[in-house]
């Protein structure tokens, strides 16, 4: 009589047990799509698609598109972007040509040193020594003075956001709906807002043995100064110009962590009511879904031109007229608040896009946002 066999199948589905380009590919095919209709969805060109169910990511001009473009396939496949990445960075650690045994193998067998009592505590004192220099360095032991609530530090440098793979988002406007974004201490997330450019990094998280981990962040103002804070989860941060390091600030940022991870924190991000009014503000976001050349004006100001790479994003605002001009408008999809996307025109045709606010026809004290459209000939 056959002996039964005891082995367990893995679960089906299990993402931590498949590659990353499985798990994009079986997701894809689960919905019954093809890599033509993810294209027309994510705005993703086929070929690159292909290389992430590949997993060739050799054929990406650099990390930061890889992760960014993988970071938008998952989302629209319903996949835990999270593990996803971790998949990803576990892809990299294989291709290093030291085995992992290899690494982590102890250099030498030495036999026990018979040590007395005073080399003993001598030892003990330069540890001592080394450890709290390892605190200072870190910033986990801090004798300064001041606030140790929400602000912790304003620093010139830029040590959190170094080398980050950079995610470029938009900041929902005040009343709209919410929008989530997943930020690890791999990536960056970056956004402008008038006419400042802001970077987010997630510093550390410390974890609590009772699930209240809290997420240590930094916020980065025109490559300038970086502003540091804490929050825990459903703690809701205001950054505005009244914090030292923020006077620049024009609008306030509300920021709330909705979970935080071991690894990696889901965030909301919005507009506050400091400075002019959201509503009042001219708000648009250029996804470059082919090359393009791009040249812009905000409130009569003109921005020198230049050429845009197919996969990135650009998010422009003004007070009262914005003026936008791109060379392939079959290559640029217009995004605005309350607005289905549109491709901003025809394709290999120069395009003129101009948004004005002009007084609404029925409540001269209202303001509506009009737009005007020219086609090259």
């Amino acid at each position: 009589m056959a002996r039964k066999s005891t082995k367990e199948t893995p679960p089906a589905g299990s993402m931590l047990m498949k590659r990353v380009g499985t798990s994009l590919r079986e997701a894809r095919e689960g919905r019954k799509l093809t890599l033509k209709d993810v294209s027309r969805q994510t705005n993703i060109t086929p070929r690159y698609l292909t290389a992430l169910e590949n997993e060739e990511y050799s054929a990406f001009p650099g990390e930061t598109y890889a992760l960014g473009f993988l970071r938008t396939y998952a989302e629209f496949l319903g996949l835990n972007v999270g593990d996803l990445l971790n998949l990803y960075h576990g892809h990299k650690i294989d291709q290093s040509q030291t085995p992992l045994a290899e690494l982590t193998r102890p250099t030498s067998t030495l036999p026990a040193l018979q040590l007395d009592r005073r080399t003993w505590m001598g030892l003990a004192g330069v540890a001592g020594i080394v450890l709290i220099i390892y605190l200072l360095s870190s910033g986990i032991l801090d004798f300064s003075t001041g606030s140790t609530d929400t602000e912790v530090a304003v620093d010139k440098t830029d040590v959190a956001c170094d080398d980050r793979a950079v995610e470029l988002i938009t900041i929902p406007q005040k009343g709209a709906a919410p929008r989530l974004s997943d930020i690890t201490t791999s990536n960056a997330l970056k956004f402008n807002m008038d006419t400042s450019t802001y970077k987010f990094c997630l510093e550390r998280i410390e974890l609590s043995p009772g699930g209240n981990n809290v997420a240590f962040f930094a916020l980065r103002i025109n490559e300038a100064a970086n502003h540091r804070f804490r929050s825990a989860v459903n703690e809701t941060t205001s950054l505005n110009a009244s914090i030292p390091g923020l006077a620049g600030m024009a609008k306030e940022i509300q920021v709330t962590p909705r979970v935080i991870g071991d690894a990696s924190v889901r965030i909301q991000m919005e507009s506050g009511e400091t400075g002019a009014a959201v509503s009042d503000q001219i708000q648009v976001t250029l996804q470059f879904i082919a090359d393009s050349y791009f040249e812009w004006s905000v409130d009569g100001v003109s921005k020198p031109g230049t050429s845009v790479a197919a996969g990135q994003t650009r998010t422009l605002e003004a007070r009262s007229r914005l003026e936008i001009k791109v060379g392939n408008g079959g290559g640029v999809q217009i995004i605005r608040e309350g607005q289905p996307p549109r491709i901003a025109g025809p394709a290999g045709k120069i395009v003129k896009i101009t948004y004005r606010k002009v007084p609404d026809a029925l409540d001269p004290g209202i303001f509506r946002i009009q737009e005007d459209l020219e086609v090259a000939r």
